[in-house]
């Protein structure tokens, strides 16, 4: 083990681009989302949906290489899969939801308002998430790899 990284460009935490990709492409579904171009909205929510779940099972996997205990700082690491598992939960419900809009639904402002006031609880969560990672998961990712193993690892998250 290291004390952690030489520089910014070694380290898990350049990572958290890849939360601030999935957020903006949440925020393009949202836009579509109100033009009422549900076809669009459709596109951009299932590109964050593989987005989560590639990156996810990336950091999943670090997880038995890492932790043995199956703590990071003396947190348990099934606070991380469970709001994985819970993030995840969400954007297949707002799929089914974004699925069901029909601009000749006579109700479909109420129900576009509904699914937008859910998805901001999932953005303030994930949010939340992203904190979370960033102040406790991906140091001790960076403490708990050596430099060049390190370094395959970043590859592997980014490819």
């Amino acid at each position: 083990m290291t004390d952690g990284p030489a520089n910014a460009s070694e380290t898990f935490l350049t990572l958290l681009s890849a939360h601030a990709g999935m957020l903006d492409r949440f925020l393009q579904h949202q836009e579509a989302l109100l033009a009422q171009d549900f076809g669009r909205a459709l596109e951009r929510l299932l590109e964050t949906r593989r987005e989560f779940e590639q990156h996810v099972r990336a950091e999943e996997e670090l997880f038995p290489r890492l932790f043995a205990d199956n703590e990071v700082q003396g947190t348990p690491l099934d606070l991380f899969t469970g709001e994985h598992k819970h993030l995840r939960e969400l954007l297949t419900a707002f799929e089914s939801a974004t699925r069901r809009l029909d601009r000749a639904d006579p109700a479909v402002m109420r129900r576009l308002i509904e699914l937008i006031e859910e998805e901001a609880l999932w953005k303030s969560f994930f949010l939340h998430h992203d904190e979370r990672e960033r102040n406790l998961l991906y140091p001790a990712f960076d403490r708990g790899t050596a430099d060049a193993g390190r370094q395959e690892l970043l590859s592997r998250f980014h490819a």
